[in-house]
Order: C-alpha cells, then structure tokens, then sequence
C-alpha cells in the first residue's frame, strides 16, 4: 500500500515539473571564447532582451579554452532541456577538421535555434608597419619571406581562415603567432610586435580611429559606412580570401521541439527590436535575417562540409 502511495506521489511531482511553464529557471548563456570579446559582444543584446521580455534570467558564462571546445562540449554535454545554450560561431563548423578526437559533433550533438548576426573583419597593421594597402602588404611579406607575423586568435577561427586564405590565394610566408581570442593579442598588435591582424569591427574600429592601427581592407560585400575609405577584400584583389564569420543560438541535439521553437521565436522578437539592432550594427554587424531552427540545421550541415574541403585544400593539420 505504501509503495503504491509513493509511485502515486511520484507520478504527480513529475507531472507537477512537466506542467511548469518554460522557462522556470535560469538559462546559462555559454560564450565558448574569452569575456570582452566579439562573440560577448554579439550575443548580450540579444540575451538581455529575450530575459527582459521572459522576466527570466539569462546568465552569461564565458568559457574559453581550447579553441573554443571547452564552451561547446559542456553544452554537448548538457540536459537537453532548454536551460543551456551556446553561441556557436564559425569555429563550430571548422573545429571538427582541425581538432583529432573532438568530444563533440557540430551537428548530431546540437540543434541549431535561430541566426543572429555576420560579422566582418578588418585586415590591420600596426601603424609601425610602412603599407597602406593590402597589396602592399602582401609585397612587403614577398620581400621578407618568413619575418613578419600575424595574430591568430585560435585555429579556424575566420580571423585565423581569413589569413590562411590570403596567405594561400599570394603564396606568402606569414608567421602565426597563437594567442587565446583576439582582446589578448591586440596589446602586441599596437606595440608593432605583431605585423598583421584579421580583427573583428569592433575592437579594431577605436585603434584605427586613434590612429594605432591602419585598416587595409574589409571581409564584406559591401565597404562600412564607418570606414568608407577602407576597400572590400575583392576591391583590394582577394576575393577569394575572405571569410565573413557568422554567429547562431545552438541547444544541446534532443532538446524538446516545442522548447526550440519558443527560444527560436524569442531570439527572432529581440533581433526585430530596434534597441538590440542598433547595438548590432555599431558593433559592425550585419543582424540576420530571420531563420528557422531547421534552416540553422542545414546551415550548420552545409558549413561543415565546405570548411572540411577549405582545410584539405590548405593543408592545414589537425591538432
């Protein structure tokens, strides 16, 4: 009799869980990259508003190492309830041909909830560096085949594939210096011990502005309004290195339908509000358009595929 009261006790408390509306509690925001940077810089407008209009919180967590797998696999690894979710950047897509024996897979492991934004990058020199264009840059490096450097913020990162493509594209011998996420390479960049630098909109835009950097072209279709004098990779001649780096909400794979399509409706009411695009674009961001949880799937399965060809073609190594 006591062993069917507690069965009956037990089937009500679940049933009682199941009932709660979501979300319930706070939702932990995984940023896989260091705190300050580009990615926090993207994903905290959007966060702020969804937990705003949810009256829930949303805690950020940055969890950088090991070229972002540490962030990812934690969420991997999570419940698939709808109270963890990662930022995913173009990392994500590339990871699984660099990285041997990834803990992780970037699509059976995940399901993709909404596109937020394409970012841009800059190709930088410090102001130390005598080159004002692009092509001048790469004559320079001709010249000195092997003595100048550049920063590489983690392995296939775009601002690591940025450079890769440029280097393969004019068959140059560009050095990289490894640092863990751009906002801890940017002092060497300024003090000229660094020559070169794909680096995102915003950390770069106040150290050209001041003069410490000097911005010789820009991974866009399009020129900034901010930097009108700045061409596009393809302006400059290289088209075919550029890479534009692109950041999306991801859930744990097994996460409840009806759970993703809640966090996909909410991303997308915070990406139309006019506060969270404004903060975007000054950021350098182009926002989205908006996506569908199984559009972010094909995406994700379609970048897979074309960065495993771009990293043979380079004859980059896994790690």
């Amino acid at each position: 009799m006591l062993r069917t009261v507690f069965a009956a006790l037990a089937c009500v408390l679940a049933a009682a869980v199941q009932a709660q509306p979501y979300p319930s509690k706070p939702v932990r925001f995984i940023v896989p990259w260091p705190a300050g940077g580009i990615v926090e810089i993207i994903g905290r407008p959007v966060m702020e508003r969804i937990a705003q209009n949810w009256g829930s919180p949303i805690v950020l967590e940055a969890k950088p190492g090991a070229n972002a797998s540490i962030g990812t696999e934690l969420v991997a690894k999570s419940a698939p309830d709808g109270y963890t979710w990662l930022l995913a950047t173009l990392n994500h897509t590339v990871n699984p041909n660099l990285v041997k024996n990834l803990p992780w897979h970037p699509t059976n492991d995940f399901a993709g909830v909404a596109m937020i934004a394409a970012v841009p990058a800059l190709a930088v020199v410090p102001a130390s560096v005598p080159v004002k264009t692009l092509a001048e840059f790469v004559a320079l490096v001709k010249a000195q085949p092997g003595k100048l450097n550049y920063l590489m913020p983690g392995i296939g990162s775009s601002m690591h594939l940025n450079t890769e493509l440029l280097k393969q594209t004019a068959g140059l011998d560009l050095v990289p210096v490894p640092y863990k996420g751009l906002p801890v390479g940017i002092p060497d960049l300024l003090a000229g011990r660094v020559s070169f630098s794909m680096v995102s909109f915003p950390l770069a835009a106040p150290h050209i502005a001041s003069g410490k950097l000097r911005a010789l072209a820009i991974g866009a279709a399009k020129r900034s309004a901010r930097f009108p004098d700045v061409p596009t990779f393809v302006e400059a001649g290289f088209a075919e290195a550029q890479v534009v780096a692109w950041y999306a909400f991801v859930v744990p794979a097994k996460t409840p339908r009806d759970v993703v399509e809640r966090i996909s409706q909410e991303t997308q009411k915070a990406l139309a509000d006019p506060e969270v695009r404004k903060r975007l674009e000054a950021a350098g961001a182009d926002v989205a358009a908006p996506s569908t949880p199984a559009e972010v799937d094909a995406f994700l399965r379609t970048e897979t595929a074309r960065w495993a060809k771009l990293v043979r073609d380079a004859k980059i190594e896994a790690q």
